[in-house]
């Protein structure tokens, strides 16, 4: 596997991509739910920010974590990444919410042929496309 450059600090990436999403430090740590202390102190170079962070700032980006911390990647975040934040926004709410793991659970249980029906009953309550 080849080896990727830091060709940038954390703090220029960020800087970058708020500028390019009209963010400020404001709606970033509303979003990301990081504080606006934390959110200047990556800025500042002072701190730079570890996987959870990355992530959080990442996602409300729009680019990728490794270009984020300054590596010679792509900027985009991939489909395949949206689909992982997609799995981690579930995870992260069968842990916090009881009434949505028992459905998800009562869902794992149905057979595959019955997800059309499930999807459609969803959708017409208002569920996403």
């Amino acid at each position: 596997m080849e080896r990727k450059e830091r060709v940038a600090t954390a703090a220029q990436r960020i800087k970058e991509a708020m500028d390019l999403a009209g963010k400020n430090q404001a709606s970033l740590a509303q979003e990301t739910d990081l504080s606006k202390g934390t959110i200047s102190k990556y800025l500042s170079g002072k701190v730079e920010p570890r996987s959870p962070a990355a992530h959080k700032l990442a996602v409300a980006l729009n680019v990728s974590e490794m270009w984020l911390w300054g590596y010679d990647v792509p900027k985009v975040r991939t489909a395949e990444q949206k689909k992982n934040d997609a799995i981690v926004d579930v995870v992260t709410k069968l842990r916090k919410d009881a009434n949505f793991f028992e459905v998800v659970s009562l869902l794992a249980k149905l057979p595959a042929n019955d997800y059309a029906s499930v999807e459609n009953i969803i959708r017409s309550l208002g569920g996403r496309k």
